[in-house]
């Protein structure tokens, strides 16, 4: 069934189903690590940046709180050398006094973390890592793919 602002694109319908745009796999990802416990909300960062690209969830102060949290991240990129014996930086998470901060490496090209706003106890971080390794496991394959097999999957 052709979309009507797009008649070129046709979306897959079965019986009386109306017709669905295609699932956006970042907005799916990030609600999904916002429904973990202890989670309140999570965005998907350009890490160089700090631009904002998908944001779920909700964040105490301002949302330039999303921002400032990759300089934890470019910090640890700037001093790794130091770091070198422990191996990759699998998460940075920074508990403070009524909540914590987390930032999870999500893809390498392009540089993207998911910072995560939390409760400062109950939250499964270990969770939250694996969510977001598929959630950079989905992004790489996206990228992968030409774009005319992206428009029609």
């Amino acid at each position: 069934m052709p979309h009507s602002g797009f008649p070129d694109i046709a979306f897959h319908t079965t019986g009386s189903e109306a017709p669905q745009p295609p699932r956006d796999p970042v907005a799916v990802a990030l609600a999904g690590l916002c429904r973990q416990a202890g989670v309140e909300g999570c965005t998907l960062v350009e890490a160089s940046s700090g631009a904002v690209h998908s944001t779920s969830g909700s964040t105490r102060g301002s949302g330039s709180v999303w921002e400032a949290a990759t300089d934890y991240w470019r910090l640890y990129h700037r001093q790794q050398r130091h770091f070198v014996p422990w191996g990759c930086l699998r998460a940075a998470v920074f508990v403070h006094d009524r909540g914590a901060i987390g930032v999870l490496p999500c893809c390498d090209e392009p540089p993207l973390v998911v910072v995560v706003s939390a409760r400062a106890d109950g939250v499964d971080w270990e969770e939250c890592e694996r969510l977001t390794r598929a959630l950079g496991a989905a992004l790489r394959s996206l990228l992968d793919r030409p774009l005319i097999e992206i428009a029609t999957a």
